[in-house]
């Protein structure tokens, strides 16, 4: 990676810190609706009748076209999301182990992630932890996605030593 010229290299790293904002406000959303607590995320998806102390009184449970409505932008998005950060950390030249956990682990994120509304809300409220969990996997994957190539494009060894890629 360090075999880039300046502006490739600037380039990336712009692009790498855009998406770990990104993810950053993805999760400030989710944290801002549920406080990352099992009964507020329950709470969001299946709605309460009664008062639960969290801003609203009464809330309508998401219905099914809801869901659909906000979950198939987001099937889109989110694999090609990790797999362009995955295409990055793949043209370095961290070990393989390193590599394949992040790509196991962020693919089962992904699949946590983009289940877990469905399943909090038609099979059982236990499912909000494994939805929290997906944001600490995912946010596990995007630090390492971000810092391990930044971290090979910039470091000072020579050319000739370097990681060379694209």
């Amino acid at each position: 990676m360090p075999a880039f010229t300046l502006s490739k290299k600037i380039f990336i790293t712009f692009f790498l810190i855009a998406m770990g904002t990104a993810f950053f406000f993805s999760c400030l959303n989710s944290y801002d609706r549920t406080h990352f607590s099992t009964e507020q995320t329950s709470h969001h998806y299946k709605g309460s009748e009664e008062s639960q102390d969290y801003g609203e009184e009464f809330s309508y449970a998401m219905s099914y076209g809801e869901v659909i409505e906000v979950m198939h932008v987001h099937a889109f998005l989110i694999p090609l999301i990790i797999f362009v950060m995955s295409r990055i950390l793949s043209m370095t030249k961290a070990g393989e182990g390193v590599k394949i956990t992040v790509y196991v682990a962020a693919f089962i994120g992904v699949i946590m992630n983009l289940s877990g509304p469905y399943l909090i809300i038609y099979a059982s409220e236990i499912f909000t932890i494994s939805l929290i969990a997906s944001y600490i996997i995912l946010g596990s994957c995007f630090i390492v996605f971000i810092s391990l190539p930044i971290s090979k494009m910039w470091s000072m060894r020579s050319a000739e030593e370097a990681d060379y890629w694209l």
